[in-house]
Protein backbone atom coordinates (compact mmCIF):
# COMPACT_ATOMS: atom_id res chain seq x y z
CA UNK A 1 0.00 0.00 0.00
CA UNK A 2 2.81 2.40 0.84
CA UNK A 3 4.44 1.71 -2.56
CA UNK A 4 1.18 2.47 -4.38
CA UNK A 5 0.80 5.72 -2.44
CA UNK A 6 4.34 6.76 -3.34
CA UNK A 7 3.77 5.97 -7.01
CA UNK A 8 0.59 8.06 -7.04
CA UNK A 9 2.36 10.92 -5.22
CA UNK A 10 5.28 10.87 -7.67
CA UNK A 11 2.86 10.82 -10.63
CA UNK A 12 0.85 13.74 -9.21
CA UNK A 13 4.05 15.68 -8.52
CA UNK A 14 5.24 15.07 -12.08
CA UNK A 15 1.89 16.12 -13.50
CA UNK A 16 1.84 19.29 -11.38
CA UNK A 17 5.38 20.16 -12.47
CA UNK A 18 4.43 19.67 -16.10
CA UNK A 19 1.31 21.81 -15.81
CA UNK A 20 3.09 24.56 -13.90
CA UNK A 21 5.88 24.53 -16.45
CA UNK A 22 3.39 24.97 -19.26
CA UNK A 23 1.50 27.67 -17.40
CA UNK A 24 4.67 29.61 -16.76
CA UNK A 25 6.01 29.31 -20.27
CA UNK A 26 6.04 32.40 -22.42
CA UNK A 27 3.78 31.80 -25.42
CA UNK A 28 5.68 31.56 -28.68
CA UNK A 29 5.89 34.96 -30.33
CA UNK A 30 4.86 36.81 -27.16
CA UNK A 31 8.27 38.38 -26.60
CA UNK A 32 8.36 39.52 -30.21
CA UNK A 33 4.83 40.95 -30.08
CA UNK A 34 5.57 42.78 -26.81
CA UNK A 35 8.69 44.30 -28.33
CA UNK A 36 6.71 45.37 -31.38
CA UNK A 37 3.96 46.84 -29.21
CA UNK A 38 6.51 48.80 -27.17
CA UNK A 39 7.94 50.08 -30.43
CA UNK A 40 4.46 51.28 -31.38
CA UNK A 41 4.02 52.98 -28.01
CA UNK A 42 7.26 54.87 -28.53
CA UNK A 43 6.85 55.58 -32.24
CA UNK A 44 3.12 56.37 -32.38
CA UNK A 45 2.07 57.44 -28.86
CA UNK A 46 5.41 58.93 -27.84
CA UNK A 47 5.28 61.53 -30.59
CA UNK A 48 2.69 63.50 -28.61
CA UNK A 49 2.79 62.00 -25.09
CA UNK A 50 5.67 61.30 -22.76
CA UNK A 51 6.05 57.63 -21.91
CA UNK A 52 5.75 58.66 -18.23
CA UNK A 53 2.18 59.81 -18.89
CA UNK A 54 1.35 56.51 -20.57
CA UNK A 55 2.90 54.45 -17.76
CA UNK A 56 0.80 56.28 -15.15
CA UNK A 57 -2.47 55.19 -16.75
CA UNK A 58 -4.52 52.34 -15.27
CA UNK A 59 -7.36 51.64 -17.71
CA UNK A 60 -9.41 48.57 -18.51
CA UNK A 61 -9.45 47.15 -22.02
CA UNK A 62 -12.55 49.06 -23.31
CA UNK A 63 -11.05 52.36 -22.12
CA UNK A 64 -7.70 51.57 -23.75
CA UNK A 65 -9.58 50.70 -26.94
CA UNK A 66 -11.41 54.03 -26.79
CA UNK A 67 -8.14 55.87 -26.10
CA UNK A 68 -6.34 54.26 -29.05
CA UNK A 69 -9.38 54.98 -31.24
CA UNK A 70 -9.22 58.63 -30.18
CA UNK A 71 -5.52 58.75 -31.05
CA UNK A 72 -6.28 57.39 -34.52
CA UNK A 73 -9.04 59.99 -34.94
CA UNK A 74 -6.52 62.70 -34.04
CA UNK A 75 -4.04 61.47 -36.63
CA UNK A 76 -2.02 58.58 -35.17
CA UNK A 77 -1.05 56.30 -38.04
CA UNK A 78 -1.99 52.77 -36.97
CA UNK A 79 -3.28 49.89 -39.05
CA UNK A 80 -6.14 47.83 -37.60
CA UNK A 81 -3.67 45.07 -36.73
CA UNK A 82 -1.30 47.55 -35.03
CA UNK A 83 -4.18 49.11 -33.10
CA UNK A 84 -5.30 45.69 -31.84
CA UNK A 85 -1.74 44.80 -30.83
CA UNK A 86 -1.36 48.12 -29.01
CA UNK A 87 -4.66 47.77 -27.14
CA UNK A 88 -3.82 44.21 -26.04
CA UNK A 89 -0.38 45.28 -24.82
CA UNK A 90 -1.61 48.38 -22.94
CA UNK A 91 -4.55 46.55 -21.36
CA UNK A 92 -2.28 43.71 -20.19
CA UNK A 93 0.44 46.01 -18.85
CA UNK A 94 -1.44 49.10 -17.56
CA UNK A 95 -4.74 47.76 -16.17
CA UNK A 96 -6.57 49.02 -13.03
CA UNK A 97 -4.99 46.42 -10.72
CA UNK A 98 -1.44 46.78 -12.08
CA UNK A 99 1.28 47.62 -9.56
CA UNK A 100 2.34 51.18 -8.92
CA UNK A 101 5.34 51.11 -11.23
CA UNK A 102 5.02 49.25 -14.52
CA UNK A 103 7.95 50.33 -16.66
CA UNK A 104 8.34 49.93 -20.37
CA UNK A 105 11.47 48.05 -21.34
CA UNK A 106 14.50 49.88 -22.62
CA UNK A 107 13.47 49.28 -26.24
CA UNK A 108 13.62 52.57 -28.05
CA UNK A 109 14.69 54.59 -25.03
CA UNK A 110 16.24 57.83 -26.15
CA UNK A 111 20.01 57.82 -25.95
CA UNK A 112 22.18 60.86 -25.41
CA UNK A 113 23.35 62.51 -28.60
CA UNK A 114 26.33 60.66 -30.00
CA UNK A 115 29.70 62.35 -29.87
CA UNK A 116 30.78 60.88 -33.23
CA UNK A 117 28.72 61.66 -36.35
CA UNK A 118 27.29 58.74 -38.27
CA UNK A 119 29.46 57.47 -41.09
CA UNK A 120 28.23 57.88 -44.66
CA UNK A 121 27.56 54.12 -44.80
CA UNK A 122 25.05 54.64 -42.00
CA UNK A 123 23.41 57.45 -43.98
CA UNK A 124 22.19 55.91 -47.25
CA UNK A 125 21.09 57.97 -50.24
CA UNK A 126 17.46 58.97 -49.85
CA UNK A 127 14.65 58.58 -52.39
CA UNK A 128 12.44 61.66 -52.14
CA UNK A 129 9.41 59.98 -53.78
CA UNK A 130 9.30 57.42 -50.95
CA UNK A 131 9.94 60.02 -48.26
CA UNK A 132 6.60 61.80 -48.72
CA UNK A 133 4.54 58.76 -47.69
CA UNK A 134 6.92 57.92 -44.83
CA UNK A 135 6.66 61.49 -43.52
CA UNK A 136 2.85 61.41 -43.70
CA UNK A 137 2.75 58.17 -41.72
CA UNK A 138 5.38 58.91 -39.08
CA UNK A 139 6.03 62.66 -38.81
CA UNK A 140 3.02 64.62 -40.01
CA UNK A 141 1.06 64.26 -36.75
CA UNK A 142 3.58 66.56 -35.05
CA UNK A 143 5.31 68.45 -37.87
CA UNK A 144 2.17 69.21 -39.87
CA UNK A 145 1.03 68.59 -43.43
CA UNK A 146 3.75 69.50 -45.89
CA UNK A 147 6.15 69.78 -42.93
CA UNK A 148 4.68 73.21 -42.24
CA UNK A 149 4.85 72.87 -38.48
CA UNK A 150 2.42 71.98 -35.71
CA UNK A 151 3.19 70.47 -32.32
CA UNK A 152 6.72 70.03 -33.69
CA UNK A 153 8.71 72.68 -35.56
CA UNK A 154 8.36 73.53 -39.25
CA UNK A 155 10.77 71.33 -41.20
CA UNK A 156 10.21 72.69 -44.70
CA UNK A 157 13.24 74.91 -45.37
CA UNK A 158 14.66 74.22 -41.90
CA UNK A 159 18.50 74.53 -41.83
CA UNK A 160 18.78 71.31 -39.80
CA UNK A 161 18.06 69.37 -43.01
CA UNK A 162 21.54 70.32 -44.24
CA UNK A 163 23.29 69.85 -40.88
CA UNK A 164 23.76 66.14 -41.43
CA UNK A 165 25.08 65.10 -38.02
CA UNK A 166 22.47 67.11 -36.08
CA UNK A 167 19.59 65.93 -38.25
CA UNK A 168 20.48 62.24 -37.99
CA UNK A 169 21.26 62.32 -34.27
CA UNK A 170 17.99 64.14 -33.52
CA UNK A 171 15.87 61.69 -35.52
CA UNK A 172 17.64 58.58 -34.26
CA UNK A 173 18.07 59.45 -30.59
CA UNK A 174 15.51 62.19 -29.93
CA UNK A 175 15.90 65.61 -28.42
CA UNK A 176 13.55 67.44 -26.05
CA UNK A 177 9.97 66.43 -26.89
CA UNK A 178 11.15 64.74 -30.10
CA UNK A 179 11.11 60.97 -29.50
CA UNK A 180 13.86 58.61 -30.61
CA UNK A 181 13.09 56.86 -33.91
CA UNK A 182 16.05 54.47 -33.85
CA UNK A 183 13.70 51.49 -33.54
CA UNK A 184 10.73 52.95 -35.42
CA UNK A 185 12.39 53.86 -38.73
CA UNK A 186 15.15 52.23 -40.72
CA UNK A 187 18.11 54.34 -41.79
CA UNK A 188 16.81 54.14 -45.36
CA UNK A 189 13.42 55.47 -44.18
CA UNK A 190 15.14 58.42 -42.48
CA UNK A 191 17.23 59.14 -45.58
CA UNK A 192 14.09 59.05 -47.75
CA UNK A 193 12.27 61.47 -45.43
CA UNK A 194 15.25 63.82 -45.36
CA UNK A 195 15.51 63.72 -49.16
CA UNK A 196 11.81 64.60 -49.50
CA UNK A 197 12.03 67.40 -46.94
CA UNK A 198 14.91 68.94 -48.89
CA UNK A 199 12.61 69.30 -51.91
CA UNK A 200 10.17 71.56 -50.07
Amino acid sequence: MRLATRVVAVCLLGLATLLLGRAGAVPEGRIGSDARAEGLVLARCGTCHSTDLIMQQRLDRPRWQATVGKMIHWGAELSDEEADLLVEFLAARFHPTASGLVPLSEIGEAEPLQAEPLSMQERPNGVAQQGAALFATNCQACHGAGAGGGFGPKLAGNPILHAEASFWETVLYGRGSMPAWEHGLSRQDIADIQAWLKTL
